[in-house]
């Protein structure tokens, strides 16, 4: 069927619109209009980029602290981060498992805290080797000793300190321990609507695995967010080499061919076919040279001599001044 109206069709239109006898318009078929719904709580305070670098900053974190506990434990012990997101203080410690201590380590500059969360049973395995046991034993779930704690908190210092040496390269911040505490989804270091970054790190050995939490209230990052961006990590490299650097070295040795431009002139075709041995053009602001790689200036010169050799002398960067 055409949707083209004939002729007669539109005079009965107009002759039903002239006597009110208009049919009722069809009921539209386009959808209702949604309402968006925003999650309140999962908070952005970092970029999604940012997020990225942090994330992936903490894998210098995970060899060394591999590292320094496997030759304590005299055993291989290995961590891995897994995934990181942007919570509430509330939703990011009701999502740590329940069986697990914190280790509250406070940032300097400044008087802000955050916490590192391990599960009890990979604290005890610890715990364990570090007393003749094996990591193929699974400890039995137990009340702490003292004992317990007291070599708890030896592991946690440990942690903390290796922590501290990467924030200090990421952030300009240090971390220093301070005590353990239960889990509980009441621990108050900051308000519970409190923006936190919840990091997961895995830590797994030949039998086993386990989650280490770290939850970092957004406050205490808040004012070295600049060295976020600006930080080695910042390009995308955990092992702390700046990848501007790293393309530069592959790139460096590469030869390419850089032209001095005295000056140009505007001719005619006929006048540059008519050009002859001996014949001289005169060409505007000779008194400066541009150093061009392919097509590209980079930088402004004085022509001049080296000896017997032309040759010209660096003046400035193109748009140096801009």
């Amino acid at each position: 069927m055409s949707d083209v109206l004939s002729a007669d069709a539109i005079a009965d239109l107009f002759a039903a619109a002239k006597d009110g006898t208009l049919p009722e318009a069809p009921p539209s078929a386009r959808r209702a209009a949604s309402v968006s719904k925003i999650d309140f709580s999962r908070p952005m305070k970092l970029s999604l980029l940012e997020q990225r670098r942090f994330e992936q900053a903490h894998a210098a974190f995970c060899e060394d602290a591999a590292a320094r506990l496997s030759a304590e434990l005299r055993a291989p012990i290995e961590f891995e981060v897994i995934n990181s997101s942007q919570l509430t203080w509330e939703s990011a410690l009701r999502g740590v498992p329940q069986a697990s201590i914190l280790g509250i380590a406070s940032c300097s500059p400044g008087e802000d805290k955050i916490a590192m969360c391990v599960e009890e049973a990979l604290c005890l395995r610890m715990v364990e080797r570090m007393l003749g046991g094996s990591f193929t034993d699974r400890p039995a779930t137990r009340t702490l000793t003292q004992i317990d704690l007291a070599l708890s908190r030896h592991i946690f210092s440990e942690l903390v300190g290796t922590l501290s040496s990467v924030w200090q390269s990421l952030l300009g911040l240090d971390l220093e321990f301070i005590e353990l505490e239960s889990h509980s989804t009441g621990l108050e270091l900051v308000p519970p609507s409190q923006p936190t970054l919840e990091l997961t790190i895995e830590a797994h050995d030949h039998s086993s695995s386990s989650t280490i939490v770290l939850l970092v209230p957004y406050n205490a990052i808040e004012h070295a967010g600049k060295h976020l961006g600006a930080s080695k990590y910042a390009h995308g490299q955990a092992g702390g080499l700046d990848i501007s650097e790293s393309v530069r070295s592959v790139i460096g040795p590469a030869r390419v061919q850089v032209r001095a431009e005295v000056g140009e002139a505007n001719l005619t075709i006929d006048e540059v076919l008519a050009l002859g041995k001996g014949d001289i053009v005169r060409l505007g602001a000779a008194g400066v040279a541009s150093i061009t790689v392919g097509e590209t200036p980079l930088l402004s010169a004085r022509p001049g001599l080296s000896g017997k050799r032309r040759a010209v002398q660096i003046v400035e960067q193109k748009g140096a001044g801009a």
